[in-house]
């Protein structure tokens, strides 16, 4: 028995939309992209910002020989061809900087050059890393798709949650370790350093949290916390490593090398958990449960052993996600009643950690789950009003 907190995992895509807006191919430095004379920290001082749409690529770019399935992850190589992860497709798509597709890579299997779910994607120094939740791997491709080799992630090494590709071609892995012997006992967070073959250098950081508890009557299964404090990492373009756990509201910046070179923090009011809240949660659960002859039924909405199980805090967390722009400003994804009718709201700090303001992001803009940061601003991952999957490039602006 598993319970899940429903959020990120959509509904298969078949319908084609129309592709908005257009890109321009020149590459212009940050604060040309941002305005004339303007940095992103520049706008974000201001205390509200749009994510214009320059570029969204739809099913209809594909023409038939694909569809937007589930995308999971996207990434970007270096002459900026766009790679997306289709997790129940069990491929990569291809999109060329103009949008134009440029093919799919591998299929579902378990042999080289074929997936299965595969998650996560990075590229790095002419490689497509794409981690597979379900074949435990790590494949490592070439720029043209051509499977190298892979590396296996080992189950006593916990959970992958993040894998970052720096400058220098390292990786940063985020991972989760769980204690199957003592049921009661917190999940242990590390961020870890790994070669650009995927083996382990050192740990940076780790912290304990607790996500789960787990019951076992009327069934063993696990127990959600809810609005529990977790770690969040990102990498910034020049090669800093970026941790925030959300027990409190400090980030820390870490040289790969060096360790914890600083850290910067903010005041704030922790929103309460409200009732609408604790009933929007539980709707929001799905439940899964083995029935005759493997099969596996799933249900929308919490059971009652896990509404009886569950105890809820006073309080949420500060925060529950951080990210990186271009120019190295961290953007920090706010918890509490901070979506409105004028917009969702985020903090930004500048490169140096300096407060640049909360920030309104008008409506219709949202806070990028996955982003590629771009000059200027990022592609990201879009879910339109139908349902349907985009990739699309936003632009910072006023």
């Amino acid at each position: 028995m598993s319970v899940t907190q429903e959020g990120d995992v959509k509904r298969p895509i078949l319908a084609v939309a129309a592709v908005l807006g257009s890109l321009s191919l020149t590459v212009a430095p940050s604060r040309a992209a941002a305005g004339q004379g303007q940095t992103l920290a520049d706008l974000f001082k201001t205390g509200t910002v749009r994510f214009v749409p320059e570029m969204t690529i739809t099913d209809e770019a594909m023409a038939g020989k694909a569809f937007f399935s589930q995308i999971s992850d996207i990434a970007m190589d270096d002459k900026g061809n766009l790679y997306a992860a289709d997790s129940k497709e069990n491929n990569i798509k291809m999109f060329d900087r103009s949008g134009a597709f440029l093919g799919t890579i591998g299929r579902a299997g378990q042999g080289p050059g074929e997936f299965n779910y595969p998650i996560e994607i990075e590229f790095s120094k002419g490689r497509l890393y794409v981690r597979e939740l379900f074949n435990s791997r790590v494949s490592i491709l070439d720029d043209k798709g051509i499977y190298l080799n892979s590396v296996r992630i080992e189950r006593q090494a916990g959970q992958w949650w993040n894998m970052l590709a720096l400058p220098d071609g390292r990786f940063v892995v985020q991972r989760e370790v769980t204690d199957f012997q003592d049921p009661n006992a917190p999940q242990e967070v590390f961020i870890d350093l790994f070669s650009s073959e995927l083996a382990f250098m050192k740990t940076l950081y780790r912290h304990v949290v607790r996500r789960n508890k787990y019951i076992s009557e009327p069934v063993r299964t696990n127990v959600p916390v809810p609005f529990a404090a977790q770690v969040y990492c990102d990498v910034t373009s020049d090669g800093r490593v970026l941790i925030a756990y959300s027990g409190g509201y400090e980030v820390e910046v870490h040289d790969p090398d060096k360790g914890k070179v600083a850290s910067f923090t903010q005041s704030y009011t922790p929103a309460e958990v409200t009732a609408e809240d604790k009933e929007l949660y539980f709707k929001g659960m799905v439940s899964s449960l083995s029935g005759p002859s493997g099969t596996v039924v799933k249900k929308q909405g919490a059971p009652d052993y896990i509404i009886n199980n569950t105890e809820f805090p006073r309080t949420k967390p500060p925060f529950l996600n951080i990210k990186s722009d271009l120019e190295g400003n961290v953007w920090v994804q706010l918890y509490g009643p901070t979506i409105t009718k004028d917009g969702p709201e985020m903090d930004v700090f500048d490169r140096q950690g300096r407060y640049c303001a909360r920030v309104r992001i008008q409506p219709g803009g949202v806070f990028p789950y996955r982003m590629v940061p771009v000059p200027g601003g990022f592609w990201t991952i879009r879910y339109n009003e139908e349902g349907e999957v985009d990739l699309v490039r936003f632009r910072v602006s006023r």
